[in-house]
């Protein structure tokens, strides 16, 4: 097997880590305009229970865990249940059934080119030859190509959702990653979690399978990375995935989670010192948040690209409006042991919750 030519190259990187629905495909289009960052959006998430196997591979295991089509991705992933986020489903005349197709063509390749289908092509071709490496080997590899295809890009950043729950993984995948942690609003975050497929059925996982010792969030065994998840997304039917996806979880159980996630992402994250971004802070000041994230990322915030993405951020209204007094006194309680942690691990670090002090979260 042979080695591509690109693949003995490494790109610096930086990795996006929340705890999903807070804002982070916005980052992932602010870096999209950024001429000299390559924008990996949704490459691990849709990766799935395959995404951070330990073991080296072969380029053919590799690229068949990057383009085989999986039914479970494509229930909360497809053009009925996610149109916005489910880029795929916006190309036209695609090569692929976009109600069932390859994880890398879901978000992450519509997200670069105009043409995924012939950039998936050209990669179905090239990554099968690569020589047995370690996964984290594979992925930059993968991203010294697609930089190279989308114009010479100095720095990959990979934006999953959830990605939080994978932080100690991801930083030791990558010890070259600059890592930014982005933080929202808790009980806004927990419910958009509420509403959205995805988040609905990793909650349903959170609360039913820790009885029987899969737990979704666990540091060493977290979905993408321990041997048992592989097999769930196979009996995903024996769920009934469907009826999981198309019911509420309670309020309680959507703030709970949301508070386990980032508990257990801040606790990864010491040790490291990671940008701290502020959706909420964003929204209201995108052009000094955006230019300390291009800062961080690669030392320069250029302002042609601050012109361009600070229109980006829009400031919507808090989804709190529509519960009453007493869903709002359950969801903020549920959603407080996040919160004190978040308050905890600044204070510890000599920061402040900036968005607080300024009546962001309020």
């Amino acid at each position: 097997m042979s080695r591509d030519p690109l693949a003995t190259g490494m790109l610096p990187g930086g990795l996006i880590l929340g705890s999903a629905r807070c804002g982070s495909t916005l980052i992932s289009e602010i870096l999209r305009l950024y001429p000299q960052i390559l924008s990996i959006s949704e490459l691990f998430s849709t990766v799935g229970p395959n995404a951070f196997r330990s073991s080296q591979m072969s380029g053919k295991r590799f690229w068949h865990y990057m383009s085989q089509p999986s039914a479970a991705l494509s229930k909360v992933g497809n053009p009925g249940v996610a149109p916005q986020e489910f880029l795929y489903g916006k190309v036209e005349n695609p090569t692929h059934d976009p109600w069932f197709c390859p994880p890398i063509l879901a978000i992450t390749l519509p997200h670069l080119s105009r043409t995924p289908d012939a950039l998936f092509d050209e990669l179905a071709v090239r990554v099968p030859s690569w020589q047995r490496q370690s996964m984290a080997d594979h992925y930059r590899a993968l991203f010294s190509i697609l930089a190279n295809k989308c114009g010479s890009r100095r720095i990959w950043v990979e934006r999953s959702g959830g990605s939080l729950v994978a932080a100690g993984t991801l930083l030791h995948m990558f010890p070259e990653a600059r890592p930014v942690l982005l933080l929202r609003n808790g009980v806004d975050t927990a419910l958009s979690m509420r509403d959205y497929p995805a988040t609905r059925l990793a909650i349903w996982m959170w609360r039913h399978l820790r009885p029987l010792g899969m737990d979704l969030l666990d540091p060493h065994h977290h979905y993408g990375k321990g041997r048992i998840w592989p097999l769930f997304a196979r009996l995903g039917n024996v769920f009934r995935l469907q009826r999981i996806i198309e019911k509420r979880p309670s309020l309680e159980d959507c703030g709970a989670f949301w508070s386990s996630i980032t508990k257990a992402g801040l606790q990864a994250l010491n040790g490291h010192q990671p940008l701290v971004l502020s959706y909420d802070l964003l929204c209201d000041q995108p052009h000094q948040e955006i230019a300390r994230l291009g800062h961080f990322l690669l030392g320069d915030a250029p302002d042609s690209w601050l012109a361009q993405a600070a229109s980006l951020p829009q400031k919507r209204p808090s989804r709190q409006q529509s519960l009453t007094p007493q869903e709002q006194a359950i969801i903020r309680q549920a959603c407080e042991p996040g919160e004190q942690a978040i308050q905890n691990w600044l204070a510890g670090r000599g920061l402040s919750n900036r968005a607080k002090d300024r009546g962001a979260f309020k």
